[in-house]
């Protein structure tokens, strides 16, 4: 049995499955995870201008669903602030504490938990939340997000573009032909 087509077609999936980030995201530090692409922006802004600036640009604030993404994001973030790259340590998220879980803006679960937040003090259901470097390491901390004079940068998340995808799939089976041909 021929072991090219297989590696070949491993290999590509492989690259596929690691596309960047859209081309028209040029503002901010950008980390492609997994489906999503997020743009750390450093300006610091009330939380519903920095939800308007990620909509204008075609995305959401960012949602960190997960423990390993909010790893991921957040150690980029630690490395970018520690070289200067990005000034703010605090960011807003499209996250918020409901009735003692963590949802999304949409109402989504987040399947990271409520206890992982590390709260100020005690803060009424729909807080908002965000992501913090104030303790040195990438942590969770929600703030009241209906006052506007709290300015933070902020995290949008977009899709990675499935036009890409078609097409590096496209080539994929381009050449998976070419090696059968042979």
């Amino acid at each position: 049995m021929d072991w090219m087509p297989v590696f070949l077609l491993c290999f590509l999936d492989c690259v596929i499955k690691s596309l960047g980030c859209a081309d028209g995201i040029t503002a901010g530090v950008l980390v492609p995870y997994e489906a999503s692409c997020y743009q750390i922006v450093s300006e610091s802004v009330p939380r519903q201008t920095a939800s308007e600036k990620c909509t204008s640009g075609g995305g959401t604030l960012g949602v960190l669903p997960t423990s390993a993404s909010l790893t991921t994001v957040g150690n980029k973030v630690k490395t970018e602030h520690e070289s200067g790259m990005i000034s703010s340590s605090v960011f807003w998220l499209g996250m918020n504490n409901t009735r003692g879980r963590i949802l999304s803006n949409n109402g989504q679960d987040v399947t990271i938990p409520i206890s992982s937040i590390q709260s100020q003090s005690e803060l009424p259901s729909g807080a908002c939340v965000l992501l913090s470097l104030s303790t040195g390491e990438p942590t969770l901390t929600s703030a009241d997000c209906t006052r506007t004079f709290w300015m933070y940068g902020y995290i949008c998340q977009y899709a990675i573009s499935s036009s890409c995808r078609i097409e590096l799939s496209f080539l994929t089976l381009l050449v998976l032909l070419v090696v059968w041909i042979q």
